[in-house]
């Protein structure tokens, strides 16, 4: 008797997987449920509204937080302006770099640096040299001397970089150990600027 109800225990317990018990309970396979089915999306009752008119209405909350900002934020920043002065003649050096707003760009870390070569004070000795050591970064066009860098992650250290660079073309030129005064110089020629005769303008 003990084992006859043993047996219908053992009989009554279930070794199926758990992800089966509920379709066998259903007795048939049942449909999974999917986040964007039509079938188990609720029904519009037309006390909302849909999805373009809630990006256009976040469109227009954007802009007029921007307008906001314009017309109560912006006239603060003139107490900040100062006047402008313009370069003096000890400050040769021009910088170029380019900022995006709202959004990086690998390019904001190049610096672009611009300098006379006649501003150097050099002689012609010194320029010869300073010249051929320059290569093609030298402008016969505009008379400058243009070098570039953007091997470091930073600005400031690109800028740097270049102001020691400057400053050891500077160095070598001015060195009178070897001037390379046997080693010829060849330039580009510049480019010629074509003026037509004034006759030629209609009246």
């Amino acid at each position: 008797m003990l084992r006859r109800t043993l047996t219908q225990s053992q009989r009554s317990f279930s070794t199926a997987p758990v992800i089966l018990a509920g379709r066998q309970s259903l007795g048939g396979r049942r449909k999974a449920e999917k986040k964007f089915d039509v079938d188990f999306m609720p029904k519009f009752e037309f006390d909302d509204q849909t999805s373009v008119g809630h990006n256009l209405f976040d469109n227009i909350r954007e802009v007029r937080q921007y307008l906001r900002k314009t017309e109560f934020e912006l006239p603060k920043l003139s107490a900040y302006a100062k006047p402008f002065q313009p370069p003096t003649d000890t400050q040769i050096i021009k910088f170029k770099t380019h900022t995006y707003l709202g959004e990086g760009h690998p390019v904001e870390k190049k610096v672009v640096m611009n300098v006379k070569l006649s501003d150097l004070k050099l002689t012609e000795t010194e320029k010869h040299k300073l010249l051929l050591l320059a290569g093609p970064r030298y402008n016969v066009n505009t008379d400058e001397l243009v070098m570039s860098s953007e091997r470091f992650p930073y600005r400031k250290q690109n800028k740097m970089y270049l102001k020691d660079v400057l400053n050891k073309l500077v160095r070598e030129a001015k060195d009178t150990t070897d001037t390379f005064a046997d080693i010829p110089l060849h330039l580009p020629k510049p480019k010629q600027r074509l003026e037509f005769p004034k006759e030629w303008i209609k009246q």
